[in-house]
């Protein structure tokens, strides 16, 4: 098992299986423009492995640092005795979300009755009403990794180890949740299990 090829597939995997279904608000150039009048984009987050990029540095076709998804490896051990191995991954979410923009309102539909549409008027456009409620932004993300990781025995050949928990939190600091508000962090963490290939040259001439 090369630790580089595990991180890269999970990576790769996070991105078309988790960030391909989520949709989240892109922060403005300028992260104090938070008052009204910035009208946002909805992005899909990008999928990082190890760490996440600052602005400067971002790969081709990515919006921001924000919102997105990093894989980073925590531990790992390899059994000799089993042939074996078990690695512990985490993801960290990223979002950023100030406050309750006009375009996140929804009122009944006047031409299709049962249905919904979004306030799309130029007072929308100028609404905006600061507040904490960002949060719900990161564990909604938190929630469809959950469910596609749930419903997911094995990730391109690496089996999601069934008897070890799932584990989620917040982002924390000395067992406190900081306040880095409009930005919202949080993880989720599993362990893979994989084969041990070993080559050793002293066994080659009992081959």
């Amino acid at each position: 098992m090369s630790i580089v090829h595990l991180i890269d597939t999970i990576t790769a995997w996070a991105d078309k299986h988790i960030c391909q279904k989520v949709k989240l608000k892109l922060p403005a150039e300028n992260l104090e423009a938070n008052d009204a009048g910035y009208h946002y984009t909805l992005v899909t987050p990008a999928a990082f492995a190890v760490y996440t990029p600052t602005s400067e540095k971002l790969p081709p076709n990515v919006h921001a640092p924000i919102p997105s998804l990093c894989v980073r490896i925590l531990a790992g051990e390899d059994h000799l005795a089993s042939n074996d191995g078990i690695a512990e991954l985490q993801m960290c979410f990223s979002a950023w979300d100030p406050g309750l923009h006009g375009a996140d309102i929804f009122h009944p539909s006047k031409d299709k009755p049962g249905t919904w549409e979004r306030w799309d008027t130029e007072e929308a456009r100028q609404y905006f009403t600061r507040n904490g409620a960002g949060w719900r932004d990161i564990w909604n993300f938190v929630d469809v990794a959950l469910r596609v990781v749930e419903s997911t025995p094995i990730i391109e050949g690496y089996q999601i180890e069934p008897n070890a928990p799932i584990k989620f939190g917040p982002l924390t600091e000395q067992e406190a949740i900081p306040d880095f508000y409009p930005l919202w962090f949080a993880w989720l963490s599993f362990k893979i299990k994989y084969p041990l290939v070993r080559n050793i040259e002293d066994y080659q001439k009992f081959l």
